[in-house]
């Protein structure tokens, strides 16, 4: 792994890990902000005090979206610290809950999912995916076939996380103690 030397990468690698980071976080302020009232509920599930609540279910998605916008900027570092920052926090978050044995919703957006700690596991692996968002690049210029193998993956990285949702829910739906509460 020449990237954690801090020897210049492939920028297509740079480029895939930015696309999906990306698409994740805007999904996740667009599920936030599209249902504000839902995600106030999945705060104070999360035992958010009553007061902060209107304030985070505003913030985060915001914040979200920003992550978003300094990726596809010169600032692309910052938005990569920007997205992991908030994926280890809603991570730990879950951990907190897991630990407490809460069983609750985790807010992912879609349908409802209960918090486990293999979810904990996946937003520690999408932070560092974020990570990698800032790894430095080779100079090389991105071409048409780098567009489609970006495009490419963005969609199978959505299908494996759709899919690790779904066997989750498979798994929650077998067993009666994880279903939210």
């Amino acid at each position: 792994m020449t990237w954690l030397s801090g020897a210049p990468v492939d920028p297509l690698w740079a480029a895939i890990c930015i696309a999906w980071t990306a698409a994740l976080m805007l999904h996740a302020a667009f599920a936030k902000a599209g249902d504000l009232a839902l995600f106030e509920q999945h705060l104070a599930a999360y035992r958010v005090p009553a007061s902060s609540v209107p304030l985070l279910a505003r913030a985060l998605p915001a914040a979200e979206a920003l992550a978003v916008l300094l990726l596809l900027s010169p600032w692309r570092g910052a938005g990569a610290a920007l997205a992991a920052l908030l994926l280890l926090a809603y991570a730990m978050a879950m951990a907190w809950q897991r630990l407490h044995q809460r069983v609750l919703d985790c807010g992912c957006g879609g349908a409802p999912l209960p918090v486990s700690w293999p979810l904990v596991a996946r937003n520690g692996v999408l932070a560092a995916v974020a990570l990698a968002s800032a790894m430095p690049v080779a100079d090389r210029s991105l071409g048409l076939a780098d567009a489609l193998v970006i495009a490419a993956a963005v969609v199978l990285g959505a299908l494996l996380y759709a899919a690790f949702s779904q066997v989750l829910r498979q798994f929650a739906a077998n067993d009666p103690a994880a279903a939210p509460r």
